[in-house]
């Protein structure tokens, strides 16, 4: 991953002149920004004469894609444009502080979404296909979905399933779910292979991880 910053030069009325595009704007910024793409955006004031907005990506093209769909360059209101590397010295590396403790890192905002149910013996090896080949697919889309872990155990003679997923904020979770975040999200082909399952879910925030 690397970091990359994209400059704008502003028409001299951008303040004026943005008005009717800036949500669009925003929005494609907090898409990226619950992608892990966006670190920082914002203009430079008196005057709001240029823009500067810092990617952390594996590569520049996902950039200058931003820039290209942005309402911002689309409509004129950016005159010219460019991606340039970035090389950080200071800043993106782990706290003094942890590292030379050992302790595990903070985090920031991020979220775990736990989940669980039950099945038998028999119907465990198709949830675990449906999982893989539909709940997966579907999760990735999402903006802001960080990663999942299934794990599995016996209990009382059933299969428990524990669905862990993490996120990089509740709003992002909202994006899954919609308003009722705590609403489990099972689609019928799922639970006709569950013997019972929660119907609402817990959310953690994630204060430490440790990354090895």
């Amino acid at each position: 991953m690397n970091y990359y910053a994209l400059f704008y030069e502003l028409v001299d009325d951008m303040v004026t002149r943005r008005v009717p595009f800036r949500e669009e704007h925003l929005r494609l910024a907090r898409e990226a920004r619950e992608r892990g793409e966006l670190v920082l955006a914002g203009a430079l004031a008196d005057p709001v004469d240029r823009a500067l907005l810092v990617f952390h990506v594996d590569d520049k093209s996902k950039a200058e894609s931003f820039a290209r769909k942005d309402p911002y360059v689309v409509n004129g209101l950016a005159k010219r444009w460019e991606v340039r590397p970035w090389k950080v010295v200071v800043g993106n590396e782990p706290p003094a502080s942890s590292a030379a403790s050992g302790s595990p890192a903070r985090t920031t905002e991020t979220i775990l979404r736990r989940w669980s149910a039950r099945t038998t013996k028999a119907q465990l090896p198709k949830y675990l296909e449906h999982f893989s080949k539909n709940v997966l697919p579907e999760l990735r889309r999402v903006p802001g979905y960080l990663g999942a872990m299934v794990s599995v155990g016996r209990l009382d003679g059933e299969i428990e399933i524990v669905v862990e997923t993490t996120w990089r904020s509740l709003e992002s979770i909202r994006n899954f779910t919609g308003p009722d975040l705590e609403a489990a999200v099972v689609a019928d082909e799922a639970a006709a292979l569950l013997t019972s399952f929660d119907r609402r879910v817990r959310h953690c925030e994630i204060v430490a991880a440790d990354r090895p």
